[in-house]
């Protein structure tokens, strides 16, 4: 009896940690939505504008067909905004690793000028590394942008694939339906 109650103290425990991060994760989440600018805008404004609602009741032609052009149009401003962080991580990086090549070869130049013992390669990278934060935040910014255009591009991907599904059962759907008519005229005739 002593052990559950213990194991029951252990569980209420551990569920009170879980519960304490799930907190600092809702306010963490909630923080990022409001505050996290992709693209010039908060994620708040991509997450309204590239939600797509695919209704599941009284799905026609017409209304696969308006979902696929607002698909069209959200999916080239997608790639659009996916080419532009593509380019602007790959600068930031190129610029990243200029500027982290030249601090190195600078404390190394340093070192040699004042006569002094070179660091160990790990220790210069390090060095070099420090006073490179800033641009290193750039350029995982920039890799945290480029994936989340990515992922939009795999929603609407996503999304693409629910509406050929849905387009293609209303065809077989009408198809029955046009086909059990003409048998029942058929019939009918007999």
């Amino acid at each position: 009896m002593t052990q559950n109650k213990t194991a029951k103290q252990r569980a209420d425990e551990l569920m009170g940690f879980l519960l304490k991060g799930s907190e600092v994760h809702h306010l963490f989440s909630e923080s990022m939505r409001r505050q996290m600018v992709i693209s010039e805008q908060p994620i708040a404004y991509w997450e309204a504008r590239f939600k797509m609602h695919i209704p599941v009741d009284n799905l026609t032609p017409s209304l696969c067909k308006e979902l696929d052009m607002k698909l069209m149009d959200l999916n080239q401003e997608a790639t659009f905004h996916y080419a532009v962080a593509s380019v602007k991580s790959q600068m930031i990086k190129r610029g990243t690793d200029a500027a982290f090549t030249a601090k190195f070869w600078q404390l190394v130049t340093e070192h040699k000028e004042k006569n002094m013992k070179l660091p160990a390669a790990a220790t210069l990278e390090n060095m070099a590394k420090i006073d490179n934060d800033e641009l290193d935040s750039a350029s995982t910014l920039a890799e945290i942008e480029t994936k989340f255009w990515k992922d939009i591009l795999e929603h609407l991907n996503t999304c693409r694939k629910l509406i050929e599904n849905a387009s293609l059962n209303i065809s077989v759907e009408l198809k029955a339906l046009s086909n059990e008519k003409m048998l029942d005229k058929l019939a009918n005739k007999v």
